[in-house]
């Protein structure tokens, strides 16, 4: 069982890195079994290089959960997985 992560962040440059978007895929080797995919409001604004470059503004987050509002969801998709990550 594999679980496939994307995530986007507001950068690492100017202070520590934070998410601004997670999509997970639970795949069996043969077929998708479970997906997860949200924005997530980084609690802090993203730099404008960034949003050039994801796409993601800070109006888009504006009113997305936060982490933590959806861990025990990311936990659940993941729980038992081989974690297979690119940012």
């Amino acid at each position: 069982m594999y679980c496939i992560v994307d995530v986007e962040t507001t950068g690492g440059v100017k202070g520590p890195a934070r998410l601004t978007e997670i999509a997970l895929f639970r795949f069996d080797g043969r077929e998708v079994i479970d997906q997860f995919h949200t924005l997530l409001n980084p609690g802090q604004p993203i730099p404008p290089f960034i949003s050039r470059l994801t796409g993601i503004s800070d109006t888009m987050v504006a009113d997305a959960p936060t982490f933590d509002q959806v861990a025990d969801r990311v936990l659940d998709i993941t729980d038992g997985a081989i974690f297979v990550a690119h940012n």
